[in-house]
């Protein structure tokens, strides 16, 4: 048989099935939002999950990405990943950490955070953009776990929280963290801010505007609020915001698997010796990884072509091979460390919480969310 021949016929063979082959995950997709008046809390999730059925694309809004929408789901519970966007995003501006998350047997869910999206930054340098997102993140493990269609997919022993910016800061809140005002204090004077001040990479936080707001911030009661939910298994912060509060006292009360990926060019994540005081703060062994490229940007998924002619200096703010090479390795780093940590059924149980005078007397944890009672399925972007 000549080479020809037989490559011929093992075409033959093999066409076939790969005609019919399909991943066994494909990421399935659908919508949930609810209001809920009791506790004024308004929330549009949108929702990842295992399937097997061939994506297309979906258009949402600004964004487009590729899912089976409302395809039936792979039977069994899956570890649920809930993400927090950055504050130039929504509940789509991760879409490409979702699918490849999914694809990997998780179900990602990701709210859009009123007053701090891409549409609405009102409460930015206020603690409602980190309270309030705390607060939204819990309330979306309640929607999703009280859901008669969602809940099946989920186990609720594996669950973890994934946010960018002031996601991070929620993120590391609902860990244990309380926020810690000392940190604060002489922030703008130190060197490298001061030479910052003089170029256009002014930090943010020691701006005029910022410092009006950082300082009406720090001087907010109850600052050290406790957020902990207890559902929460392992944290991975991306670029946390705020990080001049996340001193050693602020983060002592984290017990759980933590993953910080600080990202340099991020201005938001703060000057490199704010990031590596964040990082010898952090108690236990945490996982650290780097983003050297990330900026806001990069961060974000990529833009669809309606974003990218209405929202240009995001969009077009860092080239297509940055963002593919930032979006591949946090990926493939979070899924790792994910995957490590809830990827088997039979985890430890979770550390019992330090005794509340280690930190004095802080204000007790909010409530939880009433139980959703008024659910809305769709929406748009």
């Amino acid at each position: 048989m000549t080479r020809r021949c037989f490559f011929l016929s093992l075409l033959c063979l093999v066409l076939p099935v790969m005609a019919h082959a399909v991943p066994l995950i494909q990421p399935g997709f659908r919508t949930l939002g609810i209001w809920e008046p009791a506790t004024k809390i308004r929330l549009d999730l949108a929702i990842w999950y295992p399937a097997n059925r061939i994506p297309t694309r979906l258009d949402y809004g600004d964004w487009a990405f590729r899912a089976a929408r409302n395809a039936p789901p792979l039977p069994g519970q899956h570890p649920l990943v809930v993400l927090s966007h950055d504050s130039a995003g929504s509940r789509f501006s991760l879409h490409q950490l979702a699918t490849a998350l999914t694809r990997y047997g998780f179900v990602v869910a990701a709210p859009t955070h009123p007053g701090d999206n891409i549409d609405n930054m009102q409460t930015l340098f206020t603690p409602e953009q980190f309270f309030a997102r705390a607060r939204h993140l819990s309330a979306t493990l309640d929607i999703l776990l009280s859901d008669a269609e969602i809940a099946p997919l989920i186990d609720p022993q594996r669950i973890g929280v994934l946010g960018v910016g002031p996601g991070g800061t929620a993120a590391l809140l609902l860990a244990g963290a309380r926020l810690d005002a000392t940190g604060w204090k002489n922030y703008c004077d130190h060197p490298e801010i001061r030479q910052r001040a003089a170029t256009p990479r002014e930090d943010p936080y020691c701006s005029p505007w910022g410092v009006q707001r950082m300082e009406a911030l720090s001087a907010t009661p109850g600052l050290n609020a406790a957020f902990r939910d207890r559902r929460v298994r392992v944290v991975v912060a991306v670029a946390p915001a705020y990080a001049m509060y996340m001193t050693p006292k602020a983060l002592s009360r984290i017990r759980i698997p933590l993953l910080l990926i600080n990202s340099p060019k991020n201005r938001m994540a703060g000057p490199p010796f704010l990031i590596d005081t964040l990082v010898k703060a952090l108690p236990g062994s945490p996982v650290i990884q780097s983003l050297p490229d990330a900026d806001t940007a990069a961060l974000m998924s990529s833009c669809s072509e309606n974003l990218a002619q209405t929202l240009p200096e995001m969009c077009f703010a860092t080239s297509a091979t940055t963002r593919t090479a930032v979006q591949k390795k946090l990926a493939l780093d979070t899924a790792a460390f994910l995957l490590a940590q809830l990827g088997s059924p039979d985890l430890p149980p979770v550390p019992p919480d330090p005794p509340e005078e280690t930190l004095g007397a802080a204000p007790k944890t909010p409530p939880p969310a009433t139980p959703v009672k008024n659910t809305r399925r769709g929406g748009k972007g």
